[in-house]
């Protein structure tokens, strides 16, 4: 049995947020590069695109993670030219800060690259995660989540308008 965390309506309120967040400080600017982590950003990047207000440089990149004689490693499957981000502000969007290593991992590479600033931006963070980022949607609890853009434990429930967990109590 599933319990929905976040409706549609939520979900739409959370994305009218982060889009103003994005279009105070970005509006005004020729430097922007947005850049949305497959798969799981997309909606949030989509819906977010929406509402901007202004017209930025999308790059879309890829990167998975694992763990390899106990440590965290990462496998960039898309990624971009250094020229893309040197001398540009950054914004990277993602579906969740769950460890925060992930973001941790793609701004440290981008700074190295020569971005002048790296913004993060989720849908949701967990309260047990120790990484700042610039916006967030919600902030929740440790719960594994599926809907709009996140796969279930059997890797369907991306499609959903709305964000679930499974009921414990069933």
């Amino acid at each position: 049995m599933e319990t929905t965390l976040y409706n549609s309506r939520q979900i739409e309120q959370a994305v009218l947020r982060i889009a103003d967040v994005v279009n105070q400080n970005c509006r005004n600017r020729s430097d922007v590069v947005l850049m949305p982590i497959l798969q799981g950003a997309v909606p949030l990047f989509a819906d977010v695109c929406k509402h901007l207000e202004f017209d930025p440089y999308v790059e879309y990149i890829g990167v998975s993670s694992y763990v390899q004689q106990q440590q965290k490693q990462f496998n960039l499957y898309k990624w971009v030219e250094p020229t893309t981000v040197q001398d540009k502000c950054v914004w990277l969007f993602d579906d969740i800060a769950d460890s925060g290593n992930t973001l941790n991992f793609l701004k440290s590479m981008l700074m190295q690259m020569g971005a002048k600033e790296v913004h993060t931006c989720v849908l949701l963070k967990k309260r047990t995660c120790p990484v700042e980022v610039d916006v967030a949607g919600f902030v929740m609890g440790d719960e594994w989540v599926w809907g709009y853009g996140m796969d279930a434990p059997d890797g369907r429930g991306r499609i959903l308008d709305e964000i679930v967990c499974k009921n414990e109590k069933n």
